[in-house]
Protein backbone atom coordinates (compact mmCIF):
# COMPACT_ATOMS: atom_id res chain seq x y z
CA UNK A 1 0.00 0.00 0.00
CA UNK A 2 1.66 3.40 -0.76
CA UNK A 3 2.01 6.15 1.41
CA UNK A 4 -0.78 8.17 0.01
CA UNK A 5 -3.12 5.16 0.34
CA UNK A 6 -2.36 4.78 3.98
CA UNK A 7 -2.93 9.19 4.53
CA UNK A 8 -6.52 8.86 2.66
CA UNK A 9 -7.48 5.87 5.03
CA UNK A 10 -6.68 7.53 8.06
CA UNK A 11 -8.87 11.01 7.16
CA UNK A 12 -11.63 8.59 6.08
CA UNK A 13 -12.91 8.64 9.81
CA UNK A 14 -12.44 12.36 10.01
CA UNK A 15 -15.17 12.83 7.09
CA UNK A 16 -17.49 10.65 8.09
CA UNK A 17 -20.48 12.53 8.91
CA UNK A 18 -22.60 11.62 12.53
CA UNK A 19 -25.73 9.47 10.88
CA UNK A 20 -28.12 12.07 13.37
CA UNK A 21 -26.77 14.98 11.40
CA UNK A 22 -27.76 13.73 7.80
CA UNK A 23 -31.48 14.29 9.56
CA UNK A 24 -30.96 17.91 11.00
CA UNK A 25 -29.73 18.39 7.39
CA UNK A 26 -32.50 16.96 5.71
CA UNK A 27 -34.88 18.57 7.99
CA UNK A 28 -33.13 22.08 7.70
CA UNK A 29 -33.66 21.65 4.08
CA UNK A 30 -37.33 20.96 4.31
CA UNK A 31 -38.31 23.74 6.72
CA UNK A 32 -35.91 25.95 4.28
CA UNK A 33 -38.40 25.12 1.73
CA UNK A 34 -41.11 25.57 3.39
CA UNK A 35 -40.29 28.97 4.67
CA UNK A 36 -39.32 30.47 0.66
CA UNK A 37 -43.17 29.44 0.30
CA UNK A 38 -44.67 30.52 3.12
CA UNK A 39 -42.83 34.06 2.68
CA UNK A 40 -43.88 33.92 -1.33
CA UNK A 41 -47.15 33.32 0.05
CA UNK A 42 -46.81 36.68 2.06
CA UNK A 43 -45.40 38.77 -1.14
CA UNK A 44 -48.87 37.36 -3.45
CA UNK A 45 -51.18 38.45 -0.23
CA UNK A 46 -49.78 41.64 0.27
CA UNK A 47 -49.93 42.15 -3.73
CA UNK A 48 -53.59 41.66 -3.45
CA UNK A 49 -53.68 44.30 -0.24
CA UNK A 50 -54.58 42.03 2.60
CA UNK A 51 -52.19 42.52 4.69
CA UNK A 52 -53.09 40.11 8.37
CA UNK A 53 -53.02 37.22 5.65
CA UNK A 54 -49.51 38.40 4.28
CA UNK A 55 -48.62 38.82 8.12
CA UNK A 56 -49.61 35.53 8.93
CA UNK A 57 -47.98 34.16 6.23
CA UNK A 58 -44.86 35.80 6.86
CA UNK A 59 -44.58 34.93 10.42
CA UNK A 60 -44.75 30.93 9.99
CA UNK A 61 -42.17 31.91 7.74
CA UNK A 62 -40.09 33.32 9.93
CA UNK A 63 -40.52 30.70 12.25
CA UNK A 64 -39.50 28.15 9.64
CA UNK A 65 -36.60 30.11 8.62
CA UNK A 66 -35.37 29.97 12.51
CA UNK A 67 -36.02 26.04 12.46
CA UNK A 68 -34.15 25.47 9.70
CA UNK A 69 -31.20 27.14 11.19
CA UNK A 70 -31.72 25.61 14.44
CA UNK A 71 -31.50 21.92 12.98
CA UNK A 72 -28.26 22.78 11.33
CA UNK A 73 -26.69 24.40 14.80
CA UNK A 74 -28.02 21.92 17.48
CA UNK A 75 -26.17 18.73 18.92
CA UNK A 76 -26.15 15.17 19.82
CA UNK A 77 -29.25 14.21 22.03
CA UNK A 78 -28.02 13.20 25.16
CA UNK A 79 -31.72 10.52 25.20
CA UNK A 80 -34.20 9.78 23.17
CA UNK A 81 -37.47 7.59 22.31
CA UNK A 82 -36.19 4.39 20.54
CA UNK A 83 -40.14 3.47 19.56
CA UNK A 84 -41.77 4.08 16.78
CA UNK A 85 -44.82 5.51 18.19
CA UNK A 86 -43.74 8.59 19.59
CA UNK A 87 -42.36 9.64 16.11
CA UNK A 88 -45.56 9.12 14.49
CA UNK A 89 -47.21 10.92 17.35
CA UNK A 90 -44.95 14.05 16.53
CA UNK A 91 -46.19 14.08 13.41
CA UNK A 92 -49.46 13.84 13.75
CA UNK A 93 -49.23 16.58 16.01
CA UNK A 94 -47.40 18.60 14.02
CA UNK A 95 -48.38 17.92 10.40
CA UNK A 96 -52.65 17.69 11.34
CA UNK A 97 -52.60 21.62 10.38
CA UNK A 98 -52.09 20.96 7.03
CA UNK A 99 -55.22 19.49 5.47
CA UNK A 100 -57.07 21.44 8.30
CA UNK A 101 -55.91 24.61 6.80
CA UNK A 102 -57.00 23.23 3.28
CA UNK A 103 -60.63 22.60 4.76
CA UNK A 104 -63.14 25.18 3.51
CA UNK A 105 -64.14 28.66 4.94
CA UNK A 106 -67.80 28.24 5.96
CA UNK A 107 -68.30 31.05 8.60
CA UNK A 108 -67.44 34.30 7.04
CA UNK A 109 -68.59 36.71 9.60
CA UNK A 110 -65.90 39.68 9.41
CA UNK A 111 -65.21 39.02 13.53
CA UNK A 112 -64.14 35.57 12.90
CA UNK A 113 -62.11 36.18 10.49
CA UNK A 114 -60.38 38.88 12.27
CA UNK A 115 -60.47 36.79 15.96
CA UNK A 116 -58.35 34.11 14.09
CA UNK A 117 -56.03 35.92 12.21
CA UNK A 118 -55.23 37.97 15.02
CA UNK A 119 -55.29 35.17 17.68
CA UNK A 120 -53.02 33.01 14.68
CA UNK A 121 -50.43 35.65 14.67
CA UNK A 122 -49.94 36.05 18.38
CA UNK A 123 -49.41 32.32 18.80
CA UNK A 124 -46.90 32.75 16.04
CA UNK A 125 -45.09 35.28 18.17
CA UNK A 126 -45.30 32.73 21.24
CA UNK A 127 -44.12 29.95 18.80
CA UNK A 128 -41.49 32.27 17.30
CA UNK A 129 -40.28 33.02 20.96
CA UNK A 130 -40.42 29.62 22.55
CA UNK A 131 -38.20 28.34 19.60
CA UNK A 132 -35.29 31.18 20.16
CA UNK A 133 -35.08 29.80 23.39
CA UNK A 134 -34.97 26.55 22.93
CA UNK A 135 -31.95 27.01 20.57
CA UNK A 136 -29.60 24.12 20.02
CA UNK A 137 -32.68 22.12 21.78
CA UNK A 138 -35.05 22.32 19.30
CA UNK A 139 -36.86 18.97 17.99
CA UNK A 140 -39.68 17.20 16.54
CA UNK A 141 -39.04 13.93 18.08
CA UNK A 142 -39.49 13.43 21.99
CA UNK A 143 -35.04 14.05 22.21
CA UNK A 144 -33.48 15.31 25.43
CA UNK A 145 -30.45 18.28 25.23
CA UNK A 146 -30.41 20.37 27.46
CA UNK A 147 -33.11 21.25 30.06
CA UNK A 148 -34.59 25.07 29.51
CA UNK A 149 -36.64 26.35 32.08
CA UNK A 150 -36.48 30.01 31.33
CA UNK A 151 -38.42 32.41 29.13
CA UNK A 152 -41.87 30.79 27.94
CA UNK A 153 -40.37 27.86 29.33
CA UNK A 154 -40.52 29.23 33.01
CA UNK A 155 -44.43 30.25 32.61
CA UNK A 156 -45.18 26.30 31.41
CA UNK A 157 -43.43 23.13 30.09
CA UNK A 158 -44.70 22.73 27.08
CA UNK A 159 -45.05 26.83 25.53
CA UNK A 160 -44.65 25.31 21.52
CA UNK A 161 -46.99 22.64 22.40
CA UNK A 162 -49.74 24.40 23.77
CA UNK A 163 -49.40 27.44 21.27
CA UNK A 164 -49.36 24.66 18.50
CA UNK A 165 -53.29 23.36 20.56
CA UNK A 166 -54.47 27.17 20.23
CA UNK A 167 -53.19 27.21 16.92
CA UNK A 168 -55.57 24.33 16.01
CA UNK A 169 -58.91 25.87 18.08
CA UNK A 170 -58.32 29.09 16.31
CA UNK A 171 -57.92 27.73 12.61
CA UNK A 172 -60.91 25.52 13.23
CA UNK A 173 -62.99 28.80 13.89
CA UNK A 174 -64.06 30.09 10.59
CA UNK A 175 -64.06 26.21 9.22
CA UNK A 176 -66.07 24.65 11.80
CA UNK A 177 -67.70 21.17 10.17
CA UNK A 178 -66.84 17.65 11.52
CA UNK A 179 -64.22 17.26 8.85
CA UNK A 180 -62.39 20.32 10.29
CA UNK A 181 -63.14 19.55 13.97
CA UNK A 182 -61.52 15.67 13.08
CA UNK A 183 -58.37 16.96 12.31
CA UNK A 184 -58.48 19.62 14.82
CA UNK A 185 -59.01 16.95 17.56
CA UNK A 186 -56.28 14.61 15.88
CA UNK A 187 -53.84 17.43 16.32
CA UNK A 188 -54.29 18.52 19.72
CA UNK A 189 -54.25 15.14 21.07
CA UNK A 190 -51.45 14.54 18.86
CA UNK A 191 -50.11 17.64 20.93
CA UNK A 192 -50.83 16.51 24.23
CA UNK A 193 -49.25 12.71 23.77
CA UNK A 194 -46.41 14.20 22.51
CA UNK A 195 -45.56 16.57 25.73
CA UNK A 196 -46.22 13.52 27.77
CA UNK A 197 -43.80 11.43 25.20
CA UNK A 198 -41.44 14.34 25.85
CA UNK A 199 -41.49 14.67 29.48
CA UNK A 200 -40.83 10.33 29.90
CA UNK A 201 -37.09 11.23 28.21
CA UNK A 202 -36.95 14.52 30.07
CA UNK A 203 -37.61 12.80 32.88
CA UNK A 204 -35.23 9.67 32.45
CA UNK A 205 -31.79 12.37 31.26
CA UNK A 206 -32.54 14.79 33.67
CA UNK A 207 -32.97 14.06 37.47
CA UNK A 208 -34.29 17.50 38.02
CA UNK A 209 -37.31 17.67 35.60
CA UNK A 210 -39.47 16.21 38.27
CA UNK A 211 -39.06 19.25 40.74
CA UNK A 212 -39.52 21.98 37.60
CA UNK A 213 -42.61 19.84 36.87
CA UNK A 214 -43.52 20.25 40.45
CA UNK A 215 -43.64 23.87 40.24
CA UNK A 216 -44.37 24.72 36.10
CA UNK A 217 -47.91 23.87 34.67
CA UNK A 218 -47.71 21.56 31.38
CA UNK A 219 -49.83 24.10 29.36
CA UNK A 220 -52.12 26.39 30.78
CA UNK A 221 -49.81 29.00 32.54
CA UNK A 222 -50.81 29.80 36.66
CA UNK A 223 -52.88 32.95 37.33
CA UNK A 224 -51.00 32.95 40.67
CA UNK A 225 -47.82 32.42 42.22
CA UNK A 226 -47.45 29.94 44.70
CA UNK A 227 -47.08 31.29 48.21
Amino acid sequence: MSEMQSRARATLPALRVPLYRLGDFALSVFFTLAAVARFTAAAGSAGDGDRLEALHHASTGLFMGICALLFLWRGPARGRSTSIIPKVVAVVGTWSIVPLLWQPIIHEANWVLLLSSIGILASNGFIIWAVLTLRRNLSIFPEARDLVRHGPYGIVRHPLYAAHMLTYALVLLPRFAPLAILFTVLGIAGEVWRARNEESVLSAAFPVYEDYASTTPRFVPRLTTRG
